[in-house]
């Protein structure tokens, strides 16, 4: 059976990655160097498939043993620490010997090995039980690094999760440790910008200056146009110009949205053209319906209005103008700076280059659609 070519999850290959190259570059040229790096960017951009793609090229080149852990779902620093010590595991207990000796060093964590009982692969859980105990084990974690005869490479995804600790030292935790280990070089990552922008650039806090940080934009229209061609481009499949024109626009670029909607018309169809294109995103939002309207539910009837202005709008600079609140009967500008803090609080927008847009291209669509 032919595969997809256009990943909506994980990560493959360079094959099924678009471009990059400047960013790969970057990232690499930090990790090498041991300088530890901040990289931000909007939600579904690509900053994980970018991470994924520069730890294939370390560990295909020996260049370094790539760890990535993702926080995203973590509530407390002993929850960080379990999953710290699962994505230590899964990186270098590659045979028998090494899983004895890792379990040996993290013995204090606690593990369990399990069975999957899908793929037959084995899996280990921690238990860390209070905050005392997670701090000590964290050192552990740290020392492990130190005690080994290579350079580890730890990307720590979604890092802005441990403003939303309980607990209130994480980042001197943290910190504290890093700046101890030689053996280990930290990649921090996140989507919320202004909070991973107050973690390392505020004087008080303790990452401030401590990591080389790089903003993550968007893919150019050229070469996501050129990769959607070239996956297109066989024998038995095409997809025309205007088409990829279309998807590009209807996503604006947003790589998750630019995969996603490909990935449905490279499954769908053998030939693409705007009709393909627009069949196809109608039956998405569709599907989607029940999802966005308990989006709905989740907001005031005026934040919906904002929601909808600037989903129409395609982005909106100051959504609290006398032109805007007319156009849209919006009413005081007061309360719709109060509803656009709250959408963004929420995970509805998010504001890039000053500009307050939708972070779910096709929920934008499906307003634009109910909007007539």
């Amino acid at each position: 059976m032919e595969s997809n070519p256009f990943l909506i999850s994980g990560y493959i290959s360079p094959e099924y990655f678009c471009d990059r190259q400047a960013e790969t570059e970057s990232v690499t040229e930090a990790l090498l160097n041991r300088c530890h790096l901040t990289i931000f960017s909007p939600r579904r951009i690509g900053k994980t498939g970018l991470i994924r793609h520069v730890f294939y090229l370390g560990l295909k080149n020996n260049s370094f043993i790539p760890v990535y852990s993702d926080i995203m779902a973590t509530t407390s620093l002993q929850e960080l620490v379990e999953t710290l010590g699962k994505a230590v595991f899964k990186a270098v207990a590659r045979n028998e010997t090494a899983l004895k000796k890792i379990l040996k060093k993290l013995s204090s964590l606690r593990p369990k090995i399990s069975i999957d009982e899908l793929t037959g692969s084995p899996y280990v859980t921690f238990s860390v039980d209070n905050e005392q105990e997670a701090v000590d084990s964290l050192e552990i974690i740290f020392n492990y690094f130190d005690t080994q005869n290579t350079h580890f490479v730890l990307a720590i995804d979604e890092f802005q999760q441990i403003t939303d600790y309980p607990e209130k030292n994480v980042e001197a935790v943290m910190r504290s440790f890093i700046r101890q280990s030689g053996k280990v070089t930290v990649l921090f990552s996140g989507s919320r910008k202004h909070i991973m922008t107050a973690i390392f650039s505020n004087p008080e806090r303790p990452f401030y200056n401590s990591t080389q940080i790089l903003e993550i934009g968007k893919i150019t229209s050229e070469s996501y146009s050129a990769f959607i061609e070239e996956k297109f481009s066989s024998p038995s499949r095409s997809i025309t110009s205007d088409a990829i024109m279309l998807i590009l626009k209807i996503t604006t670029l947003h790589t998750f949205y630019v995969q996603f909607l490909c990935n449905r018309l490279y499954g769908s169809f053998r030939k693409v053209d705007v009709s393909q294109v627009k069949q196809m995103l109608v039956k998405i939002i569709n599907e989607n319906e029940p999802v966005y309207g308990g989006y709905i539910d989740l907001i005031t009837p005026l934040q919906f209005k904002v929601l909808r202005a600037i989903a129409v709008n395609n982005g909106i600079k100051n959504p609290t103008s006398s032109e805007f609140l007319d156009n849209y009967n919006l009413g005081a500008a007061s309360s719709v700076s109060l509803a656009v803090k709250s959408l963004e609080e929420k995970g509805f927008i998010s504001a890039d280059d000053k500009v307050y847009n939708m972070n779910d291209m096709f929920f934008r669509q499906w307003l634009i659609y109910k909007a007539g």
